[in-house]
């Protein structure tokens, strides 16, 4: 069977009814990026609503790695869900999230101590990240260039959020890349 298969125009009729319910029931807030909904997936393929299968370039964006439903995969899921689904650990600590962060610490091609901790989006680890270097050098701001987004915390989307809910972190400082070009160019001897 060829893993390609078109059954429908796309978007087909059952993935149209799903966009008008999206339209209605969810802000746009939500990026789209295809008209298409997954019905199920395996390895590297998806089939939306419609019966169309697809190649899945983005890899569900989760599974880039392995594949949509991998077994070794699914059998420790299936055993998690055996104990508990989820816990927010800052509420309910559990053993395996210190156990994992033990393998990554020793894993960590770095001397002298270290820690980790786990964070579920690429904003909310940038958002940490910046906490950690403010923290660590003690100085009151980071540089932020304009327009400049990962995700959709307050210190991580200057100028996207509405001017109130940019001051919770007041501290960013706005340049303009030339000027950062200029300071970088005088303080490496013209190199960039």
């Amino acid at each position: 069977m060829k893993t390609i298969q078109l059954r429908t125009e796309i978007p087909g009729p059952k993935s149209k009814a799903l966009l008008a319910r999206r339209e209605a029931a969810i802000p746009r807030g939500p990026h789209l990026v295809s008209p298409i909904f997954a019905a199920k997936s395996e390895g590297a393929w998806i089939e939306d609503v419609d019966g169309n299968r697809y190649l899945d370039f983005a890899g569900g964006i989760g599974c880039l790695n392995s594949g949509h439903r991998p077994v070794r995969v699914e059998a420790a899921l299936r055993e998690q869900i055996g104990k508990f689904l989820h816990l927010c650990f800052g509420v309910t600590p559990y053993e395996s999230y210190i156990a994992l962060a033990e393998k990554l610490n020793a894993l960590a091609p770095i001397r002298g101590p270290k820690k980790t901790f786990f964070v579920n989006t690429g904003a909310e680890c940038v958002e940490n990240a910046v906490k950690i270097a403010r923290a660590y050098t003690k100085r009151p701001a980071v540089i932020c260039f304009e327009d400049a987004l990962q995700g959709r915390l307050c210190a991580v989307c200057y100028r996207h959020l509405p001017h109130p809910l940019c001051l919770l972190l007041p501290l960013l400082v706005q340049p303009e890349l030339s000027l950062v070009q200029g300071v970088l160019r005088a303080s490496s001897g013209g190199h960039l």
